[in-house]
């Protein structure tokens, strides 16, 4: 009797010294202890204990999974161990980025907690794993119809707004394959996605500044400069003074000298016959010595001096029939006081009266970007190339400025 008591003794000994240790806090000792003693439910509860006094998020965590991997499949220490071990991951996971890794460990962890029957903070893990699908499934389990309800009502208004994004990109390519420019970037400006504002952005980001447009025509460079006068100075486009006549649309040549006021000449036609006329500038303009009062009639060509050093030649232009050749400022510009008729055709290029350059076709030819058959009026952008046949080698390329 003596010896069955002493052995009952013995074997209760490991555990007396486990639940000991456990009184003293001392946790790790206390779980060796119970997994000596072949108690594994004790030692996963215990580490547990380890992990909820852990303040390091990591170690915490790695308690839990321990005492997950001790603990007795379906024991409740099991389940307890297993609920701790998600909630950790979920916990981790709330002030880090959401990466693809985060998004599995979400995940991992909300079918964790289904699996236990947790299905409300399984939807929350889902929800940040953006998961919807099985975040509406665990709403659903737990009873949550509110919840699902407003995820549900959410949803269809992200699938709108996905589809008008994705109509939105496609009437704006549509618009730009077919030449319509202006039009694109004006319905992009309209839209409320910022990723359609700023692809209409880029658009205008491609439009001709100015009036000046680089463009090579049948294999041929020039700078033509629009508008049914031109003026040159050192700011020549600033706005001129109102005046009670008819206004014309004004295109400019900047030139960058001290001389040279900021309107100082100004590049037109009157009854059919290209003429040039000083602005009132503050250093005058000169031709063969002699101030020029009034207009000078360019004829054949006429050279002048702009705040009397800076030469300015005017001339008719080879290129575009009754255009205006200028050189000033060691650069050559072609302006056609009007339309600028290319020689394809009927076409033509002008400047809007919002400042996008525009190529008229009138379909005589057709005009083609690659496959694509482009309408009557294009509003150009830099890097264009267009044909006048499909698929055909380009007559008519835009150059960056």
């Amino acid at each position: 009797m003596a010896r069955i008591f002493g052995t009952l003794l013995g074997k209760g000994r490991p555990l007396a010294k486990a639940r000991a240790a456990e009184l003293r806090g001392e946790l790790a000792q206390a779980a060796a202890l119970f997994a000596s003693a072949g108690r594994p439910d004790e030692a996963a509860r215990v580490m547990v204990l380890r992990g909820d006094a852990e303040p390091d998020p990591e170690q915490r965590l790695r308690h839990y999974g321990l005492a997950l991997a001790t603990a007795p499949e379906g024991s409740g220490v099991h389940a307890h161990a297993r609920r701790k071990h998600s909630s950790a991951v979920i916990a981790m996971a709330a002030g880090a980025p959401v990466t693809a890794a985060v998004r599995r460990d979400l995940a991992r962890a909300a079918s964790e907690l289904e699996a236990i029957g947790d299905h409300g903070p399984a939807a929350g893990a889902y929800a940040r794993a953006g998961d919807v699908e099985r975040q509406a499934r665990a709403l659903a389990r737990a009873g949550d119809v509110d919840a699902l309800d407003e995820l549900l009502a959410e949803e269809q208004r992200r699938d709108r707004e996905a589809i008008a994004r994705r109509k939105a990109h496609d009437d704006i390519a549509l618009l730009v394959a077919s030449g319509r420019r202006r039009d694109a970037a004006a319905l992009a400006r309209q839209c409320a996605d910022e990723g359609v504002r700023e692809r209409g952005r880029s658009i205008e980001r491609k439009r001709i500044a100015g009036s000046t447009v680089n463009v090579r025509v049948r294999g041929k460079d020039m700078a033509i400069v629009l508008g049914d006068e031109i003026v040159i100075g050192r700011a020549p486009e600033h706005p001129a003074p109102a005046t009670s006549g008819p206004q014309r649309s004004a295109g400019g040549i900047a030139v960058v000298a001290a001389t040279v006021s900021r309107r100082h000449v100004a590049i037109g036609r009157r009854d059919g016959q290209v003429v040039v006329r000083d602005l009132g500038s503050r250093n005058a303009t000169t031709l063969r010595g002699v101030a020029l009062a009034g207009e000078a009639l360019v004829g054949d060509g006429v050279e002048l001096l702009l705040g009397r050093d800076v030469p300015l030649v005017v001339r008719p232009a080879s290129e575009i029939g009754g255009a205006a050749a200028i050189e000033v400022a060691g650069r050559r510009w072609i302006a056609p006081l009007g339309p600028a008729m290319l020689g394809v055709g009927r076409w033509r290029l002008n400047r809007g009266e919002d400042g996008w350059i525009e190529l008229g076709t009138s379909d005589d030819p057709p005009a083609f970007a690659g496959t694509l058959r482009l309408e009557r009026s294009v509003t150009l952008l830099a890097g264009d190339a267009i044909s006048v046949e499909r698929a055909g080698e380009p007559v008519l390329e835009v150059r960056p400025a």
